[in-house]
């Protein structure tokens, strides 16, 4: 833990995390957060945080230039298609031989490699190149065709070539005049950015600033309804089967007995909640005229006889058996004191 907390230009390259952890560890976390009213800094804290706490200070640098890419990418995903990497089979019949013959098709590294000799261009991912519309093509000075992640790394060097980020605060570009006419607005977040270009990038979709960014309520899960355990029932004495109604109880019912009579006939003291003023019926069963709440139970445990057969009580009748015998028993109890 004493490693985790110094910078990584202090820590032994098993310790500091690379540039591709952090990329990954990023590609996950940027999707989930505001970036329009989280600071760089605090970015960098909850990115740390996801890294076992490692101090990421020099890696700023990397991450700022990283977290637009990643924006970059996930603007264009309508657009873009992941490639293969793996070799695939594929059946092809062949009509002399009248049999279907296997067809290991190419791996996309090797399709790559062809397609940089042959000169043929790249369709697909990040570095594909696309149209771009003239006013960008003029600002950039790279042609007319570009790809995404190249019209983004162009614009950051203009950007820092004519300081154009607010000092007051560094999200934000103020534009100058060659930008100006290409964006049309006076300034952008760093990360509306993304939008912004892709309004010039081929298909040249049209940017919505509308929706606000809304985190997804996450789905309460579902409360299963407990199964309700059967636990062997009890023979009661006859003094505890005037307070309860009943003389087989099983003893999770015999304490919810207690309870409705005392509430019944309102034995708790008012000053002292947890102290029961016992009435004759309840004095029988607990031997004196006060108990607590907590010491009740030790003073049952005489009038709890003898453990019989889970067959000799049926659970669903049950606790209606103790409210209704219970009322009557209360009725009586209070008329007799």
């Amino acid at each position: 833990s004493n490693a985790l907390s110094l910078p990584c230009q202090q820590m032994s390259s098993s310790e500091c995390p690379n540039d591709d952890t952090i990329r990954k560890v990023m590609e996950k976390v940027v999707p989930t957060v505001n970036l329009d009213t989280m600071t760089t800094k605090s970015f960098v804290a909850l990115l740390s945080k996801k890294l076992g706490g490692v101090d990421l200070t020099s890696k700023k640098k990397f991450i700022r230039a990283n977290i637009t890419e990643i924006l970059d990418s996930m603007d264009g995903d309508d657009d873009e298609e992941d490639e293969q990497e793996e070799s695939e089979e594929e059946e092809e019949y062949d009509e002399d031989e009248g049999k279907k013959k296997k067809k290991r098709r190419a791996s996309a590294s090797s399709r790559s490699s062809k397609r940089a000799k042959s000169g043929e261009k790249r369709t697909t991912g990040l570095s594909a190149l696309k149209e771009i519309s003239e006013p960008l093509a003029k600002l950039l000075g790279q042609g007319n065709e570009m790809s995404r992640t190249g019209v983004v790394k162009a614009l950051w060097e203009h950007i820092r070539e004519n300081d154009l980020q607010n000092p007051k605060d560094r999200r934000e570009i103020i534009l100058d005049k060659q930008m100006r006419q290409v964006f049309e607005v006076e300034r952008f977040t760093m990360f509306a950015m993304n939008k912004y270009i892709g309004e010039h990038i081929h298909p040249y979709k049209k940017a919505d600033f509308t929706k606000s960014p809304t985190k997804k309520k996450p789905k309460k899960k579902e409360k299963k309804p407990r199964k309700q355990v059967q636990q062997n029932p009890w023979r009661l004495s006859p003094a505890l089967t005037k307070i309860v109604g009943t003389d087989i109880l099983p003893r999770p019912h015999i304490a919810k007995g207690l309870w409705a009579y005392i509430r019944a006939n309102n034995l708790q003291n008012p000053e002292d909640k947890r102290e029961i003023i016992c009435d004759e019926l309840f004095r029988a069963v607990m031997g004196r005229k006060k108990v607590t709440m907590f010491s009740m139970n030790k003073f049952v445990n005489s009038h709890i006889l003898e453990k019989l057969d889970k067959s000799e009580y049926t659970y669903p009748d049950a606790e209606e058996n103790i409210k209704n015998v219970v009322d009557s028993e209360s009725e009586n109890s209070v008329e007799s004191v």
